[in-house]
């Protein structure tokens, strides 16, 4: 099979992103093809309603232990099976990502990742059509 050329960008296994909304910066990112959508660490769920809207607001810790709460639209609730089979409701939420020098919008599912190694899950959703995968390198976008 000839291999074709591409304009899109390589990412390795692992990317530094900012979700720039949250004001999360620089976070440590797992690129899994395995996984539809992307996913982000929360703590303490709740729904609120405010003028008729509906948002999600949720406790953020970063890496180094610093925590956060974050309000964002909800979008709705998905069921998603785990890389271990298991299925769960999660809240889905929109907003942009920075992945190097591209900002576009993903759809995040929220749910706790404290035994996961990375805070965040960059699912195929959010590579297709953009980026290229080599799974042998690390952090090949520039910031």
């Amino acid at each position: 099979m000839k291999e074709q050329k591409s304009d899109l960008e390589f990412v390795g296994w692992r990317e530094s992103v900012s979700l720039p909304a949250f004001k999360l910066l620089e976070l440590k990112a797992k690129i899994d093809t395995g996984a539809k959508t992307s996913a982000l660490h929360a703590e303490e769920i709740e729904y609120i309603t405010e003028k008729g809207k509906k948002y999600v607001r949720f406790l953020f810790e970063s890496e180094s232990g610093k925590k956060k709460y974050i309000k964002s639209h909800f979008l709705e609730e998905r069921e998603i099976k785990s890389s271990t089979g298991q299925k769960t409701i999660r809240p889905v939420v929109k907003t942009k990502i920075k992945m190097g020098n591209n900002e576009f919008e993903i759809e995040i599912t929220l749910i706790n990742r404290d035994l996961m190694g990375f805070k965040m899950l960059i699912g195929r959703e959010a590579l297709n059509g953009r980026f290229l995968i080599n799974p042998a390198r690390s952090y090949l976008l520039k910031k």
